[in-house]
């Protein structure tokens, strides 16, 4: 796992590279004209069921036309390069809808520098009649552009660092509670040692000499795994994210300081577990005392962890600089720690209170607990600091994910709750006349289409875009509720009486706007009156003002720079819908877009950290269960002797069992209710350091919770067949 997380700065140099060396946009003031050594080149992205699609649309024109990278030649116009995971999608039975989208023959794969991941469906389509005056084509003699590195946005600073110490904590007390594994054992052959004249000290660097060979040999079994493991990274992914194997290349100096840190942790730990135990030499003496834990200075370290994080940021410019970055690192270790200081005090009141009453099974746990309450407490450590980082993050990516104001849900809605709206657009540079609407409305579940132009208009000054919708009156009525209507008038819609965002729009008769970005100039015309959007009408998801124009008002400079545009209305209830009008779009035409305003996008930033702290909290949850099954089995075998007399005695197995899925599950509930209440203080004090309001998704916080507790039970059901094997007459041979 550590070995993982030192090839992370190599992985994400990679995938940067790969990012850099694919981009196909011209950020240079040089134009670019025809030649043999350039390719147009226009976006075609589309969706699958909720998996994102890259695509392109290309056409080079000439025999030097520079290659996308992966890409080792250009296939014949109509023919198109895949990656391996589309090609795969498109193979899967069930996925017709896909295979009558992206219906053209496939003339190669894209290779790895093309790829960001070896999950990544993307696709290059070569065209042979490009519109070059389209607003989306680009002209490019070169793909890839360096980038100088830039600061990330404090809300990801402040994310990446709780990341990092939710994924590296759990691991460390992982570490200390394997470190202790056998301690028993150890112990008695200490005391052996002592018999035939060793001191305490060299008993001392016996033990320290033990524990230092066995984690050289973990940390060689680790990497012997790791390396067997990286060669089949392209073939996992984890919440959508891959690796490639080059990918997996820990850096020298991270490795070097795993060996080490592991190395230290498990010495240190190794010392401290031999304060309370005196080796003799004909036994060994565990030093304890009837005196309760004490609660208060165990809550000192939790309270000391919000002090310091309160402290640390006064504002989010200062998780840019080192000190800002060091305090909430402490402060986050300190509340996640607290969680192993607060949890053996809640075993023993847990105890103390229940203790002496009930059935046998229950007092056989809660005696167990009282006599080996550390080292229960040991092995749920792992998952209680596991499961508190994790609430933490899913508290922090909830608030950071909310938009202050979401007008989303408002604007996607259809005329009735059961249907919703869509926008399909096409930028063919005014030169098709076709209809498209007609064709769409034949969509499975589509109930209605309203065919227009749009255009973007905009100040001189390059002030807040605006938008111009052109149809003729049959189509705007269907948009809006107009009084009267004929060619030559143009209206203006009131935005909804809901919405409280500031209309930035400027609209006057005789106003001069650009069109487009860099286009010609417009002249607003002449407003009939201001209407009342109808809840057809697509555009009503923005809050700001729109014009409708007749082709008359609007012009032919205005119409010519337009795009053409479908407002669909759809049934939701109707199966794969959406898939199904990305078809027939893709159908009429590759380039065809289509918008579905009720579905937030995101940030791109954001769900890339997301995904992989995820994909980071999953394989750390797996590492802890594995841990606690080591350590359960531990446990059992070292009880063999007693739990064969008990057996021996009359003790039904069934009682047994109980009592044993009980000594595993109460530290563990106990450890999952305190992690909670300290994981979502510390997610509330996170988003209250990044600004944003503090927002829970209860739901998720108690899926987490539940996947901790069914971890814990599916660890104690594994370990029963080890206590029926530890049960047997032969248990009680002793020598």
């Amino acid at each position: 796992m550590l070995l993982f997380a030192a090839s992370v700065p190599t992985a994400r140099h990679h995938r940067d590279q790969r990012i850099h060396h694919r981009i196909d946009v011209n950020l240079s003031d040089r134009a670019i004209t025809r030649s043999d050594h350039t390719v147009l080149i226009k976006d075609i992205d589309t969706v699958f069921r909720g998996e994102k699609i890259r695509g392109r649309l290309v056409q080079p024109e000439g025999p030097a036309a520079p290659l996308p990278p992966g890409v080792q030649r250009y296939p014949r116009p109509g023919e198109m390069v895949v990656s391996p995971a589309l090609h795969k999608l498109l193979s899967a039975p069930g996925n017709g809808l896909l295979r009558e989208r992206l219906a053209h023959p496939i003339a190669g794969e894209i290779g790895e520098a093309g790829l960001l991941d070896p999950g990544e469906p993307a696709f290059y389509l070569v065209a042979n009649r490009m519109a070059t005056d389209a607003g989306q084509t680009r002209r490019l003699d070169h793909f890839g552009k360096a980038y100088a590195k830039k600061p990330l946005p404090p809300e990801l600073v402040l994310l990446c660092i709780a990341g990092i110490v939710v994924l590296l904590l759990p691991v460390g007390a992982f570490i200390a509670a394997a470190v202790r594994f056998g301690g028993e054992r150890r112990d008695r052959r200490l005391a052996a040692l002592r018999l035939v004249g060793a001191n305490r000290g060299t008993t001392a660097t016996i033990a320290a000499g033990e524990v230092a060979l066995s984690t050289l040999a973990g940390i060689a079994l680790g990497a012997i795994l790791f390396i067997t493991g990286r060669q089949f990274a392209g073939t996992v992914q984890i919440e959508g994210l891959g690796v490639f194997t080059e990918d997996l290349t820990p850096q020298p100096l991270l490795a070097a300081l795993v060996v080490v840190a592991v190395l230290t942790l498990s010495l240190g730990i190794t010392q401290l577990s031999m304060h309370k135990v005196a080796v003799e030499p004909l036994g060994v003496v565990r030093k304890s005392g009837s005196s309760s834990r004490r609660l208060w200075w165990r809550i000192v370290l939790p309270l000391l962890g919000l002090i310091l994080l309160r402290i640390s940021v006064r504002s989010p410019a200062d998780l840019h600089g080192t000190s800002g970055v060091v305090l909430v690192v402490i402060g986050m270790l300190s509340l996640l720690v607290g969680v192993t200081a607060v949890l053996p005090w809640a075993v023993e009141r847990l105890t103390r209170l229940f203790g002496g009453f009930g059935p046998v099974s229950w007092q056989l746990a809660l005696r167990g607990l009282q006599l080996n309450g550390d080292s229960a407490t040991r092995s749920v450590n792992g998952i209680a600091v596991a499961v508190a980082g994790a609430v933490a993050l899913q508290t922090l990516l909830t608030g950071l994910s909310q938009n202050p104001v979401d007008s989303t849900a408002r604007g996607a809605r259809g005329p009735s709750a059961s249907t919703r709206v869509a926008i399909a657009r096409l930028d063919d540079g005014g030169t098709r006349r076709a209809k498209y609407a007609p064709v769409l409305a034949t969509t499975p579940g589509v109930r209605r289409a309203i065919e227009f132009k749009e255009v973007s208009v905009s100040p001189l000054n390059g002030g807040f875009p605006q938008v111009v919708l052109i149809a003729d009156c049959a189509h705007l009525r269907l948009l809006a509720q107009l009084p009267s209507c004929s060619d030559g008038d143009a209206f203006l819609t009131a935005p909804p009486s809901t919405d409280t965002m500031p209309d930035m729009t400027t609209w006057a008769a005789g106003m001069k706007l650009r069109m487009d970005m860099y286009g010609p100039r417009w002249t607003v015309p002449d407003i009939t009156a201001s209407v009342r959007a109808t809840p057809a009408y697509p555009a009503a998801v923005s809050s700001e003002r729109t014009l409708l124009a007749t082709p008359r008002a609007a012009g032919q400079t205005a119409i010519a720079h337009a795009v053409s545009t479908v407002g669909l209305t759809y049934a939701t209830g109707f199966k794969d819908v959406q898939d199904h009008i990305r078809t027939a779009a893709a159908r009429l035409d590759p380039a065809f877009s289509v918008d579905f305003p009720g579905k937030s996008q995101g940030d791109p930033a954001l769900d890339g950290v997301r995904r992989a702290l995820l994909a980071g909290v999953t394989a750390v949850l797996g590492l802890i269960a594995a841990s606690m099954l080591l350590g359960a089995l531990e446990q059992v075998r070292e009880r063999a002797r007693v739990l064969s007399v008990l057996v021996a005695f009359g003790t039904p197995r069934r009682t047994l069992a109980t009592s044993v899925l009980l000594q595993s599950v109460l530290p563990v509930g106990l450890g999952l209710l305190v992690a909670e209440s300290i994981g979502t203080a510390l997610g509330s004090t996170l988003l209250d350091l990044a600004g944003r309001p503090v927002t829970h998704n209860w739901s998720t916080l108690v899926a987490i919770a539940g996947i901790g507790a069914a971890a814990s039970i599916g660890v104690a059901l594994l370990t029963l067949p080890a206590l029926w094997r530890s049960t047997r007459p032969q248990g009680l041979r002793h020598e």
